[in-house]
């Protein structure tokens, strides 16, 4: 089924969202503060995950209902409603100051469906923001203690995008979104883009290990051996190799009102 490639109810599910809270909550909340005050707005969070920005806008005096196809994750906590939905399939509740969803839309052959959804959700003057990966420019392989190390990180991530390509994610989603959100109707449409290098054991490193056992019949499809995937598991947790980790381009703007 094409969509979204990773399992909430895997093994590797603590770990994935641990590693994504800890590389990305510190820009998302950045983003999300740039909007205005949080105190009393009503929030919801698509894709919610493990629930850490949900449970942090809570934090910051926000209502906030938070969704998943899998919300198993996300903790209870006064303030906090959460519900099992899927932003394709069924129309979201309305009324929002403030939506957000992170590394959802890219994922989602649907995606300018589930856009349009996200944006009714807003009652006029609310703001939607969404996270997304787009690749970086240039070599992966910063550094490696080898050359057969640094060819095979080449080969995984080739392996990585191509399986993630073949469940339907756009890569350039990312770079069009803000002429999707224009044309969906909202203004002051910014951009922000995250640029960062990813350290083996680092919080990116850990984020593609803990995707390896999620992806690995795809990634065998992609040529990989078990082996190699072995191999590419140890390297993203040797402190002695540096890549170029994927970009995060936020998205912002709002309904008119």
């Amino acid at each position: 089924m094409r969509g979204y490639a990773f399992d909430n109810a895997s093994e590797q599910a603590t770990d994935h969202h641990s590693a994504l809270a800890d590389l990305l909550d510190g820009h998302t909340r950045a983003a999300l503060g740039e909007l205005g005050g949080l105190a009393g707005r009503r929030c919801l969070e698509v894709a919610a995950g493990a629930g850490s920005i949900a449970t942090w806008l809570v934090g910051q005096g926000a209502e906030v209902v938070a969704t998943d196809i899998a919300p198993q994750h996300v903790p209870a906590r006064p303030g906090l409603v959460v519900r099992r939905h899927d932003i394709v399939a069924d129309e979201p509740p309305v009324g929002f100051d403030l939506v957000h969803a992170r590394l959802l839309l890219g994922h989602l052959p649907r995606r300018e469906e589930a856009l349009r959804r996200m944006t009714a959700a807003l009652r006029p003057g609310g703001d939607l923001l969404i996270g997304e990966f787009t690749l970086a420019p240039g070599s992966f392989v910063r550094y490696a203690p080898d050359e057969a190390t640094t060819g095979l990180l080449n080969r995984y991530l080739a392996a990585h995008v191509a399986a993630l390509v073949a469940s339907g994610m756009d890569l350039d989603w990312a770079h069009r979104a803000p002429t999707a959100f224009a044309e969906a109707g909202l203004t002051g449409v910014r951009s922000r883009t995250q640029a960062e290098s990813w350290h083996g054991g680092g919080p990116g490193c850990r984020l593609l290990r803990a995707g390896i056992p999620q992806l690995r019949g795809a990634l065998v499809r992609q040529g990989l051996t078990d082996a190699e995937l072995t191999a590419a598991v140890e390297a993203f947790g040797d402190p002695r190799v540096v890549v170029n980790g994927f970009h995060f381009v936020q998205v912002s703007g709002r309904v008119p009102g």
